[in-house]
């Protein structure tokens, strides 16, 4: 997948585009910033943006070159994040350490799904916030986005049942018209999920 992903984000250009996904700028615009979280982060598009509106930015991805294009690019805006590059198995989910965690399109076989989804809810903070935006599984056929196995993409049983340790703030399952770069394209059946960790 490091290959993948490397010849994926290789073009000069974003290949995702340079803003932020809007649901994950929505979300973090109400919140106090604070200590962030971007897993799968790629070219650092929602890193930047929240880095740019006061929040202290960690992320990770398996793509040198990802994370090459996501360096410069806070760089170029006079932000900084912490970029490590490393696979979802090796990052070291630090425990209660975030105030909010973003996972935008972080798609991954069931294993490694529920083992992410369990780790970010240990990294939150008592009363922090995780923002999610997916493919759904109706998503296979559409031409926007996403992987084609119904195993890698969510319902409301797999978040819910995933982030039962959270307080669902919202769930809604979406239609929209994807306008992110060269790949996210067009009508597309998603997922968005905000959870709050609840306090002790």
């Amino acid at each position: 997948m490091m290959e993948f992903w490397d010849e994926r984000y290789g073009p000069e250009e974003f290949v995702y585009g340079k803003e932020p996904n809007q649901f994950f700028a929505t979300e973090i615009a109400g919140l106090v910033p604070g200590r962030l979280l971007l897993p799968g982060e790629g070219e650092g598009r929602n890193a930047v943006y929240a880095a740019s509106k006061g929040w202290s930015v960690s992320a990770f991805d398996q793509s040198v070159i990802g994370a090459a294009k996501a360096i410069g690019y806070a760089t170029e805006k006079g932000v900084h994040i912490d970029y490590l590059v490393c696979t979802l198995q090796d990052y070291p989910f630090p425990k209660e350490e975030f105030d909010a965690v973003g996972l935008i399109y972080f798609h991954s076989q069931p294993v490694l799904r529920e083992y992410l989804h369990s780790s970010v809810v240990e990294s939150l903070k008592p009363g922090g916030i995780l923002i999610l935006e997916g493919f759904h599984t109706s998503q296979p056929g559409k031409e926007s986005g996403g992987p084609s196995s119904i195993d890698l993409l969510f319902d409301r049983a797999r978040i819910l049942g995933d982030f039962s340790n959270l307080e669902t703030v919202a769930y809604k399952e979406l239609e929209i018209t994807l306008n992110e770069g060269l790949y996210h394209q067009g009508n597309a059946s998603i997922v968005r999920y905000t959870g709050k960790k609840k306090t002790k």
